[in-house]
């Protein structure tokens, strides 16, 4: 099992950002649309477990198990995870064996790596953010680099952002977050 350790930043300006990370001699490694499903059998999220099959913007499909999140200056998690062949077939063993779409969020995605810390743009349709992944070294090298406050570092999940937003909105049911609600799904 590997760890993950990341941090979010609220994004004011991409041109701003991305001209600064080019400036910095960040190489851009991937851009495009990731679609994500979480999966429950009305146990593992209460037991702080991630279930998650997604498809990244070069293609790949990958099946990831996330626990024991800690939240100090980072935040930080044990995670597995393999590359699966066929992204349908996979969602249909994970439902054989009682588990049930949860959650389906999707967010534009731009990977650049800086001195070998992966900084991903996330454009989400309730906001836009950096998220800087990599050792802890190297994550505060690049939080160092570009400036920013680590005091004003994001812990919370995606799903905790959301669940937030939806609150301050006043909107009592929390939805699928995906770019076209009325575009029809291939995954």
């Amino acid at each position: 099992m590997g760890r993950e350790i990341e941090i979010k930043f609220p994004v004011e300006s991409e041109e701003k950002l991305v001209a600064r990370l080019l400036a910095l001699g960040a190489q851009k490694m991937s851009e495009g649309l990731e679609h994500n499903i979480v999966f429950d059998n009305g146990d593992i999220r209460k037991r702080g477990i991630l279930l998650r099959l997604r498809k990244t913007p070069s293609g790949k499909n990958v099946l990831t198990i996330k626990t024991t999140i800690r939240k100090g200056e980072f935040k930080e998690a044990d995670e597995t995870e393999i590359e699966v062949s066929d992204f349908a077939k996979a969602k249909e063993i994970l439902a054989a064996l009682g588990y049930e779409i949860w959650w389906i969020y999707e967010k534009e995605k731009t990977r650049y790596i800086l001195s070998g810390t992966a900084i991903d743009i996330d454009r989400l349709p309730f906001g836009k953010f950096m998220e800087i992944e990599g050792s802890e070294t190297g994550i505060r090298s690049a939080i160092a680099k570009l400036g920013l406050d680590p005091k004003k570092g994001i812990k919370e999940t995606y799903l905790e952002l959301y669940q937030k937003y939806c609150k301050d909105k006043g909107i009592d049911e929390m939805e699928n977050l995906v770019f076209w609600k009325k575009a029809k799904r291939t995954f």
